[in-house]
């Protein structure tokens, strides 16, 4: 407790009261400190053609991020620790992403725009790992099908003529990665068993045991003739193998990349889904350079304000010394608005630094999905009066590094 200037206590608190933000820090001497922060009452946000695009593009890498995140938080390259392999991945596909718009404004795209409501990745022509390694020249991946040939010496098919052509040591493997049609993520790993002697022979009836794997599927392996095949059908058209070679402790890997050259095309009308600018929408298979480009169509009457009796008080409890934006639309919801049953509101949380924020629902855990440097979730406004808690963070003077 602190000492006040009459002798007594005063308590320092956290959280917000209405537009003041209340926190505890440390003066320049080390002492804490109570700390207060009043919030923008209005915040300019408009909302441009350039930013609509920027928010489509991020909610679709967001999504694509949550499904492929165990394989691509440690694929690239030169890239140290977690977050930065998750911001490499960002980064690298949100410039694709907007070079693909730029080239095919009007839909045929090659990653699907997701509106920022929208769940679930689409299939996309992602940069998924990078590096120096190369994939040995008798492993070949047919996108188009999701077949992976490995082919062996007529001569020699065995463990040891397998562990040849794919030159790969005992701590070292190939991963098969994919999206489904539907956003499902796969994943499998692939290691030479090494226990098998090298002259065992490869045949159709223990081919599924050479090796050992590891992942979310189980792909069929078999043999026909002299080659090694591993088929994933339901990542047809979106998937990629890498190689993960060990070189002093380390591992590298190759440039991957989902789809066959650009992709899998999305057709106009799943390409660019509605999503709302003001009074104005961009529409399916419309240009989103350009209202008037649109085709032609109208813009479809805004939605009917809710009654009283379709809507609930929400209320917001934060802690934590991290931010975080609760917003309907662009519009921001603060604790205490009344909610339309059933909106669809996007949370964005900037967490303390090395900290993992959490959020909660009545009492339910919301789902966060990590993007860069903050976490982001869709939450459904339920039919009722409902808290919503949100944790940024701890308070630094709490926060052990070695803990």
């Amino acid at each position: 407790m602190a000492k006040s200037k009459s002798g007594g206590t005063r308590s320092m608190i956290r959280g917000r009261v209405g537009a003041d933000v209340y926190s505890v820090g440390r003066d320049a001497k080390g002492k804490k400190q109570q700390i207060v922060r009043s919030l923008a009452e209005t915040v300019s946000n408009p909302q441009t053609q350039a930013q609509m695009r920027g928010r489509m593009i991020m909610a679709t890498i967001a999504q694509a991020l949550a499904a492929l995140r165990p394989i691509v938080d440690h694929s690239f390259d030169n890239v140290v620790g977690s977050r930065a392999n998750l911001a490499e991945f960002t980064s690298r596909n949100y410039a694709l992403i907007k070079s693909d718009v730029a080239t095919h404004p009007s839909g045929n795209n090659y990653f699907g725009l997701n509106k920022w409501q929208e769940k679930g990745a689409k299939q996309g022509a992602y940069i998924i790992a990078d590096g120096q390694a190369q994939l040995p020249a008798a492993l070949v991946l047919a996108q188009a099908t999701g077949i992976i040939s490995i082919t062996l010496n007529a001569d020699n098919i065995t463990v040891g003529g397998l562990r040849d052509k794919l030159g790969l040591g005992n701590e070292e493997y190939f991963t098969l990665v994919g999206l489904a049609a539907d956003g499902t993520p796969h994943y499998e790993r692939f290691r030479i068993d090494p226990n098998l002697d090298a002259s065992t022979a490869i045949t159709i009836q223990n081919a599924g045991s050479i090796f050992l794997v590891e992942g979310n599927v189980q792909a069929t392996v078999g043999l026909e003739s002299n080659v090694v095949s591993i088929t994933d059908a339901a990542i047809a058209g979106c998937c990629a193998v890498i190689i993960s070679k060990k070189v002093s402790g380390k591992y590298i890997h190759n440039e991957a990349r989902l789809g066959a050259a650009q992709g899998n095309p999305w057709t106009a009308d799943v390409a660019l889904p509605t999503y709302p600018v003001g009074a104005q929408n961009y529409l399916n298979g419309g240009d989103i350079f350009g209202m008037s480009e649109s085709d032609g169509q109208e813009a479809p009457a805004p939605a009917p304000t809710p009654t009283p009796e379709n809507t609930h008080t929400l209320t917001i409890s934060k802690s934590g010394v991290g931010s975080f934006t609760l917003k309907n639309g662009s519009a921001n919801v603060n604790s205490g608005a009344q909610v339309a049953d059933g909106t669809e509101l996007s949370l964005e949380i900037t967490p303390a630094a090395d900290q993992i924020p959490t959020a909660s629902l009545n009492g339910a855990s919301v789902s966060l999905t990590q993007s860069g440097s903050k976490y982001v979730a869709t939450i459904t406004m339920p039919s009722q009066n409902s808290t919503l808690i949100v944790n940024t963070g701890e308070d630094g003077d709490d926060y052990d590094p070695n803990a």
